[in-house]
């Protein structure tokens, strides 16, 4: 039965590979890298029709079998997105679905995979084919649409502009590693830039007028995704109460640490006071001595196992790159790749025409803030999760990707390494603060946007004094929010999950608590939905008394 299980499971993710085969290169399967999503009415119906029939599989399969991890994350991600085509209708709303796909499709294949590149040249010539008709397709379903949300258009015509520059410098990378090809690239670049010019001028001219500003699922949608994606027992009211809590608990500690900061009687002053730190020289090498400063004192405090041979690489990110890495970022590696590898991006300030721009930029490369940058994202933060949960599971570990857990892990090891006292440096735990109180605010506006109607800009206000952050930072994250309702959860709800999962721990493990079995166990078990995972943690002790 075992074995037909995973055949099943095998099937199903093979069937979602080829029917988005840009998802399929990112997770490093690459059977699927010469095309491109079909977005056309009769693909979107058969692809419905067969979610629906995988899902009532699996529903008539044994409780004992249906219920294991694998296909319980399975069908509630078929589920979802049956639900999410069906009431949202986002491919008739969302303009930015469709140049966000045909960029993704050509930027995956040439800048991620570790394929020979020959090939991926030649496979990303065949997805620049594809790129009219995705295009096309997404004009004709626009067309159709019903409240569309402004928020969400003004979102996609920004794509659209910034991603034609931004496919014309992956081009120029592709006939530069491959000039051999140089005159076929041209003639599809040509092709396809003037697709993406006819695109927005069919957004800017038909979509944007139309478009309203109404963009919130509504509370049972909302609701919905909580419970079903996210796997939480926790309704708006809680998630509100949890927020505004964490809000209030955040401001009383920055007060009180601004406090004992030097000539610094408010917590913006001291934030404010970080952007004067701008480091010298080679911000690569920078960022190198910083992770490894960081992976040393994670190693010497003992409270985690660290993955040996992760294999990651420190380097400048590429030109083509830096329109989503403006400073520095990590790229998972593919979790179906056997030697992948993950990469740590910094992104050089060379070249910049605004200095004003430039020096604002290289604050943020400021030590405080590039510490916690790596703990959050390398070491003990996303790298070492997913690192040992691919080693554990592959393919359990794709499926949990994006969960609850892991960004709680993210957001949990920021706070412990100021808990710890990991690094003699008040400004850290000024930083850690101010993300708990950004974290919060998030969850809120999330939640108003969605369930109340709130308006784009008094979110966009709540956000930036709440937060202390510009009115375009705001809106950029007030955009997220709309674009992908209970994206907030993770931040907050999983480290005070974790938080609690710690006590429930330490008080069933008494005297024999130990913080870092506790992190190994919980890293081990992170691939389980939360409303499992602390029975596997209460089982997890028992078992070591025995």
């Amino acid at each position: 039965m075992k074995a037909e299980i995973y055949r099943l499971i095998d099937e199903i993710l093979d069937f979602l590979w080829k029917e988005n085969p840009v998802e399929a290169t990112l997770a490093g399967i690459h059977r699927y890298d010469d095309r491109l999503e079909k977005l056309d009415l009769v693909s979107r119906k058969n692809k419905l029709r067969q979610k629906k029939e995988y899902v009532e599989l699996i529903d008539s399969l044994p409780k004992s079998v249906s219920s294991s991890a694998e296909l319980s994350l399975l069908r509630n991600a078929l589920e979802v997105g049956v639900m999410m085509e069906e009431s949202l209708q986002s491919l008739d709303r969302d303009a930015g679905t469709y140049p966000r796909l045909a960029l993704y499709g050509v930027y995956q294949l040439i800048a991620r995979s570790s394929a020979p590149y020959n090939y991926r040249a030649m496979r990303a010539i065949d997805r620049m084919r594809e790129i009219p008709r995705i295009l096309a397709e997404g004009k004709l379903n626009l067309s159709y649409g019903e409240n569309i949300p402004r928020l969400w258009t003004q979102a996609a015509v920004e794509l659209t502009v910034a991603g034609k520059e931004y496919l014309v410098q992956l081009i120029d990378r592709l006939v530069l590693e491959v000039p051999d090809l140089e005159n076929v690239v041209k003639k599809y670049s040509q092709t396809v830039q003037g697709a993406f010019d006819e695109y927005l001028e069919f957004l800017l001219e038909e979509i944007l007028p139309r478009s309203g500003n109404t963009f919130g699922v509504g509370a049972e949608v909302f609701e919905y995704l909580t419970s079903r994606e996210h796997r939480l027992a926790t309704d708006a009211d809680t998630l509100r109460r949890l927020a505004l809590e964490e809000i209030k608990l955040a401001e009383e500690e920055l007060a009180r640490l601004a406090s004992k900061m030097e000539g610094r009687p408010g917590w913006q002053k001291s934030l404010a006071a970080l952007d004067t730190e701008k480091p010298e020289g080679d911000l690569v090498a920078h960022w190198t001595r910083i992770i490894a400063e960081v992976k040393l004192a994670v190693q010497k405090a003992d409270l985690l196992t660290l993955p040996a041979g992760d294999r990651l690489v420190i380097m400048p990110t590429p030109a083509f790159e830096r329109f989503t890495i403006p400073v520095a970022g990590y790229i998972e590696a593919p979790p179906f790749e056997e030697k992948s590898r993950a990469f740590f991006c910094v992104t050089p300030l060379a070249g910049d025409p605004e200095a004003r721009e430039t020096e604002a930029s290289l604050s943020l490369h400021s030590r405080p803030k590039a510490l916690l940058t790596v703990i959050r994202e390398l070491y003990p933060g996303r790298h070492t999760l997913l690192t040992r949960r691919k080693r554990k599971r592959p393919r359990l570990a794709y499926l949990s990707r994006g969960n609850i857990l892991e960004e709680g892990w993210c957001h949990y090891v920021m706070g412990l390494a100021v808990e710890q006292g990991w690094f003699e440096d008040k400004r850290l735990e000024l930083l850690v603060l101010h993300g708990r109180l950004a974290a919060a605010w998030r969850v809120l506006v999330d939640l108003d946007l969605h369930n109340k109607g709130l308006s784009e800009s008094r979110a966009v206000s709540l956000l930036a004094n709440g937060v202390g952050i510009t009115q375009r930072q705001a809106w950029l994250q007030v955009r997220n929010l709309a674009l992908y309702p209970t994206s907030s959860l993770g931040a907050m709800i999983g480290r005070v999950r974790i938080l609690d999962l710690r006590e429930t721990y330490r008080q069933a493990a008494g005297k024999n608590f130990s913080l870092k079995k506790f992190h190994d166990t919980l890293l081990r078990l992170s691939t389980q939905p939360l409303d499992r995972l602390e029975r596997r943690l209460l089982r997890a002790i028992k078992q070591g008394r025995n």
